[in-house]
C-alpha cells in the first residue's frame, strides 16, 4: 500500500485529463504522475531512506500536491506544515520531526537562513517559486533533471506516510503520525460519499490543513475527478473562478461561506454549477445553511472530525445532511458518548465524544504518554468534544473542547498565546479565551496583568504577539486586569473570563 499512487488506475484510464487546475493552469494525471515520479527520485538520489521526514512549508497549489504525493511515493514522511507559521515555531517542528529535507517557498529564504543552523539533522533545502535560490536548490530544476519513471514503494500499511502537527491542551505542538491505512481509508470512504468521476471540486480549504489535502485533494483523486485550487480565499476572486471553472462542489469552512454569501457578487456571478457545497472546521449555523439553499439553491454537507482522526470521522451525503448535525459516523468508526465519569449516556444526552476505528491516528510523534492520554487501552480515542448523538446516529456538536479557539477554522489553544505573552517585559500575567465573532466565528482576547509601573498598550501587544506567532492566533481584543483568576491549584478559571467578556 502507498497513499502516493491513490490515483494510480486513473493515469492509464485517462491520462489527458485534468487532475488540478491552478490559476489557468491544468495538470494532466499523466503529467500528476511524472512530476510525483521526479520527486520521488528526486528524494531518494539524496541518499534518504523510507521513514525519513520531508517537511513541505508550501502555499496551496501544485508544488504542495506534488511534493507530498511524491515524499509518500518514495516511502518517506511528509511532514506538512502550516505556511502560515514563523521562524520559531517552523524551527520546532523541524527539530522535532528531525526532518532531512525542506520544500518551502521563496518568501521563507530567510526564515530558512535563520533557523537552519539549529536544525542539525536538515540536510537539503528545496525553494519554489524562484531560480535564485540564494544558496539552496531551485525546485523546478532540481526536478527536471530526475527520471519520470518511479515504482511506488510497497509500504505496510502501518508505516507513517503523513506527520502533521496540531497543538494540545498544554500549546506544545505535538506531531500526528497518519499511517498509509489511515489516509488511503479516509480518503477513500469520504469519496465514496460525495464524489463521483465527472465532479469538478473547487479546494478553497488551504492544503497545509489536513481537510483540503486529505479530504479534498486526496479524495477526488481516488474518485477520479478534477481538483480546482485556490490559492487563498478572496471572496471576489472565488466568485469569479466559480463562474470561470464550473466547479461542482465547492471545499471550505463556514467563515468562507459567511463571506460567500454576504457578498453583493454572490448574486451576480454564475454559480449555477455547484452541485452542493463541503463544510468542517467549525459547525455551519443553520441560518446559514438555509441560505445556501433557499437563496441560491446550492445543497450543503457537513463533516466532522480532527487530525487525529485523519482528519474525517462523521459526515453525511447532501441528500441526508440534517442541519444541525455534522453526519454520522463515516467508515468503521464505532462512537461512544459518555459522561465525567466514562459511563455512557442515553440519546440525545450531551457528552463527551469517543471514536474507535480505523481513522484513529498511531499516536503523538515522540510523545507515549501525550498519546496514552487520548487512546485508552480499549483503543477508544478521546476527542474532547461535546456532542449528542439522535437514534439513527447522527451528531450534534454541543461544544468543542474545553478551551480552544475556533479563528475561522483555524485552531488557537489559549496556552500557545499565553507563552508569548508572558514573554513581553511589560506583563505579570496573562490569560487568553475565544469571544464568539459572527465572521470568524471566535476571535482571540487577551486579559493581561501589567507588571507594577507599567502601562502597555493593546497595540503594543498585538504587535509583539504578530512578531511571534501565526496571524490567526494573534489577540484582537486585549483587556488589562488587576489578576487572573485561578484556582487554589493554580488553574486559570477561565469560565470567570468568559463571564467578564
Amino acid at each position: 500500500m502507498n497513499v502516493g499512487a491513490i490515483f494510480e488506475k486513473w493515469v492509464q484510464e485517462q491520462p489527458n485529463k485534468p487532475a488540478l487546475i491552478f490559476e489557468g493552469r491544468e495538470i494532466s494525471y499523466l503529467q500528476l504522475e511524472e512530476w510525483t515520479n521526479q520527486v520521488a527520485n528526486g528524494l531518494v538520489n539524496f541518499d534518504l531512506k523510507k521513514g525519513d521526514t520531508v517537511a513541505i512549508d508550501l502555499p496551496s497549489g501544485p508544488e504542495l500536491v506534488i511534493s507530498y504525493l511524491g515524499s509518500m511515493k518514495a516511502g518517506m514522511v511528509a511532514n506538512v506544515i502550516n505556511v502560515l507559521l514563523k521562524a520559531d515555531e517552523i524551527s520546532y517542528i523541524l527539530k522535532d520531526a528531525t526532518a532531512k529535507v525542506i520544500i518551502t517557498h521563496a518568501d521563507n529564504i530567510p526564515t530558512i537562513h535563520q533557523i537552519k543552523d539549529h536544525l542539525p539533522a536538515l540536510e537539503q533545502v528545496l525553494i519554489t517559486g524562484t531560480s535564485e535560490a540564494q544558496g539552496f536548490l531551485a525546485f523546478d530544476t532540481w526536478l527536471s533533471k530526475n527520471s519520470k519513471e518511479f515504482k511506488p514503494l510497497d509500504c505496510d500499511r502501518g508505516d507513517v506516510a503523513n506527520l502533521l502537527y496540531t497543538s494540545g491542551t498544554t500549546g506544545f505542538p505535538k506531531g500526528v503520525m497518519l499511517t498509509h491505512l489511515n489516509i488511503w481509508d479516509n480518503a477513500e470512504n469520504f469519496a465514496k460519499i460525495h464524489y463521483q468521476r465527472n465532479d469538478r471540486l473547487m479546494v478553497a480549504a488551504p492544503l497545509f490543513h489536513c481537510w483540503g489535502l486529505i479530504n479534498g485533494v486526496l479524495a477526488m483523486l481516488y474518485a477520479g475527478g478534477t481538483i480546482v485550487i485556490e490559492p487563498r480565499f478572496i471572496t471576489e476572486k472565488v466568485l469569479a473562478d466559480i463562474e470561470k471553472y464550473r466547479p461542482t462542489i465547492f471545499q471550505g469552512v463556514p467563515t468562507m461561506y459567511n463571506y460567500l454569501c454576504k457578498s453583493p457578487d454572490m448574486k451576480k456571478r454564475d454559480i449555477s454549477s455547484l452541485r452542493f457545497v463541503l463544510s468542517a472546521a467549525a459547525p455551519m449555523p443553520v441560518e446559514l445553511i438555509r441560505t445556501l439553499r433557499e437563496e441560491y439553491h446550492i445543497e450543503y454537507a457537513e463533516a466532522y472530525g480532527l487530525t487525529e482522526v485523519s482528519p474525517v470521522i462523521t459526515t453525511a451525503p447532501y441528500t441526508k445532511t440534517r442541519p444541525g448535525s455534522c453526519g454520522y459516523a463515516m467508515g468503521d468508526t464505532e462512537f461512544r458518548v459518555v459522561n465525567e465519569k466514562g459511563e455512557d449516556v442515553p440519546l440525545g444526552e450531551p457528552g463527551e465524544l469517543l471514536c474507535r476505528g480505523t481513522a484513529v491516528m498511531k499516536g503523538y510523534l515522540n510523545k507515549p504518554e501525550a498519546t496514552r492520554a487520548v487512546i485508552d487501552e480499549e483503543g477508544w480515542f478521546h476527542t474532547g468534544d461535546i456532542v449528542t448523538m439522535d437514534k439513527d446516529g447522527y451528531v450534534y456538536i454541543v461544544d468543542r473542547t474545553k478551551d480552544m479557539i475556533n479563528f475561522g477554522g483555524f485552531k488557537v489553544y489559549p496556552r500557545e498565546v499565553e507563552e508569548v505573552l508572558h514573554k513581553h517585559p511589560k506583563v505579570r500575567d496573562a490569560a487568553v479565551i475565544g469571544i464568539k465573532d459572527e465572521v470568524k466565528g471566535e476571535l482571540v482576547k487577551a486579559f493581561i496583568v501589567p507588571k507594577e509601573g507599567e502601562k502597555p498598550t493593546p497595540e503594543e501587544i498585538i504587535q509583539f504577539c504578530r512578531e511571534r506567532i501565526a496571524s490567526y492566533k494573534i489577540p484582537r481584543v486585549v483587556e488589562f486586569v488587576d489578576q487572573i483568576p485561578r484556582s487554589a491549584s493554580g488553574k486559570t478559571l477561565r469560565r470567570i473570563l468568559r463571564e467578564k467578556k
